[in-house]
């Protein structure tokens, strides 16, 4: 029986690969999930998976470094958001890749390549695509302020990002939602996103971001989809296009 791995930060991601392989791929038996980089290089030593599905960026090693460092012969399969450009340097490389946000097509097919050259496949080299990957990666995202003004009545509440639990487009402001903090800002919604963390902060619909860290649970609702917030009672509404972020859950 064919074994695999999965290591992803996002538990949503992990829930939504393992649920498609589980769908396409019955006989495959995944073994081990871990959530950043070493936890990942630990399992795989020791259990020697064949197939181990590696998120590109992960606390403590990227899914590229766990890769470089493994000793097995498990064939690596990348989880990335990169642009065409760095899956040309994947596909030149014969290192293969599923692409965020999932597409049931694309996974078939890879389950599919897989099933036919398990057995012949060689370990992976890495040198040359990650070159190619750092020639291409996109200029680092610009860093916002790290401490937030937020008006509330009559103060000015000094608020850090990492404690916002979400924002809201409130015109040309932003709603700020923090503990026991609920003020504006002077910024659109539009002009913060530049500044955020995308590791932490998800945006949910055109008017709403929320920091993953907060999110209470997922409810349907018929073909509807809506947050619940830790501490909150107000929920958030996800709107159709982002409702593959929290399929899984």
């Amino acid at each position: 029986m064919p074994t695999a791995l999965i290591a992803d930060d996002e538990p949503f991601m992990r829930a939504a690969l393992r649920d498609q392989l589980a769908a396409l791929w019955p006989e495959l038996q995944i073994v081990s999930e871990a959530e950043d980089g070493p936890g990942a290089l630990r399992a795989i030593e020791a259990l020697q998976p064949d197939i181990a599905f590696l998120d590109i960026q992960m606390p403590g090693l990227t899914g590229l470094q766990v890769a470089q460092s493994i000793s097995t012969r498990s064939c690596v399969v990348f989880v990335t958001a990169h642009d065409a450009h760095a899956l040309e340097a994947f596909e030149a490389n014969a290192v293969d890749y599923v692409l965020k946000p999932l597409d049931t097509v694309r996974v078939a097919k890879l389950v599919t390549k897989l099933q036919r050259s398990l057995e012949t496949m060689p370990a992976v080299s890495l040198a040359q695509v990650m070159a190619a990957l750092q020639r291409e990666q996109p200029p680092a995202q610009a860093s916002g302020p790290e401490w937030l003004q937020v008006g509330q009545g009559t103060q000015v509440r000094m608020v850090h990002v990492d404690d916002v639990m979400f924002f809201k487009s409130d015109n040309k402001y932003t709603r700020v939602v923090a503990g026991d903090c609920d003020g504006v800002i002077r910024l659109s919604l539009k002009d913060l996103l530049d500044g955020l963390d995308g590791r932490v902060f998800v945006q949910i619909s055109r008017s709403a971001v929320v920091n993953r860290r907060f999110i209470r649970a997922v409810r349907r609702v018929d073909d509807a989809m809506e947050l619940e917030i830790k501490g909150q009672s107000e929920k958030l509404p996800v709107s159709a296009p982002n409702h593959h972020l929290f399929r899984a859950m």
